[in-house]
């Protein structure tokens, strides 16, 4: 370096620091994600849910639809914050923004709602409050449901997964058959243990060739959750910031 730019330089670093500038702070972590302001109660506490006889103490979720009920065992100690989810808005306890105006809401979020999508012989999706299958609610779970229930057998409930590791905590879906290919993807929360020719023939009705929505509409009436016995309480659903990463073509995933 030359002189008169050894002299430039140490100038610079004495303006610095006389000056007292600081080096630029470094980036702020992520913001910490606002806790949910949960109802005390559930809107539909106290409504009979009738469940099939001799089932083993548990929580369970009667899915009503305008095609037959299912009833499915739900997995708390396997997938505790997509079980927590899904029953909290079933119950109307967590509530949710309108997908239209933005507002809030305290119902349950299941009622009325449509299938959105059917995969014959694969799943079908519940869970979108706008019954065309591209939205869904600001609900986020973190990877879950690695135990000894997974989609190897038919009739699985699990979490949808969608691209930058965003689980959602508000869309599902319902396998009719066996469904390997979703066990690293979607966090498997249930299991249907009655009604699983009712999944079997919504999975097969005709549908829309490009949305996959049937084009007979299928109404989801609405999702209760009961108890058998006395099992422990169902934890609250806890907020949930997914963190994005990079996408890679796995061909078990690509369906």
């Amino acid at each position: 370096m030359s002189a008169g730019g050894r002299s430039l330089f140490a100038s610079i670093v004495a303006i610095l620091v006389l000056t007292g500038a600081a080096p630029a702070p470094a980036p702020a972590s992520s913001p910490a994600p606002t806790p949910y302001s949960l109802s005390p109660t559930s809107p539909v506490g106290g409504e009979a849910v009738p469940l099939p006889r001799n089932l083993q103490e548990g929580w369970y979720a009667r899915i009503d639809t305008s095609m037959g009920t299912i009833v499915a065992r739900l997995l708390p100690d396997q997938a505790p914050q997509s079980v927590a989810h899904f029953a909290a808005l079933a119950d109307g306890r967590l509530g949710w923004p309108d997908p239209i105006s933005g507002e809030p809401r305290h119902e349950p979020y299941y009622d009325g709602q449509l299938v959105s999508r059917a995969i014959a012989s694969e799943r079908i999706e519940l869970g979108d409050r706008t019954d065309t299958g591209r939205y869904s609610a600001p609900f986020y779970v973190p990877h879950e449901g690695d135990g000894p229930v997974d989609f190897s057998a038919p009739g699985r409930l699990g979490m949808i997964r969608s691209t930058g590791n965003r689980i959602s905590g508000a869309k599902f879906v319902i396998t009719p058959w066996t469904t390997p290919f979703l066990t690293r993807n979607y966090p498997c929360f249930g299991m249907v243990v009655s009604g699983l020719d009712v999944v079997q023939r919504i999975s097969e009705v005709k549908t829309s060739t490009r949305t996959g929505r049937p084009l007979d509409p299928i109404t989801v009436t609405k999702i209760r959750i009961a108890k058998v016995g006395n099992p422990p309480p169902l934890p609250d659903p806890v907020p949930h910031v997914p963190k994005a990463v990079k996408l890679e073509f796995r061909p078990d995933a690509a369906r």
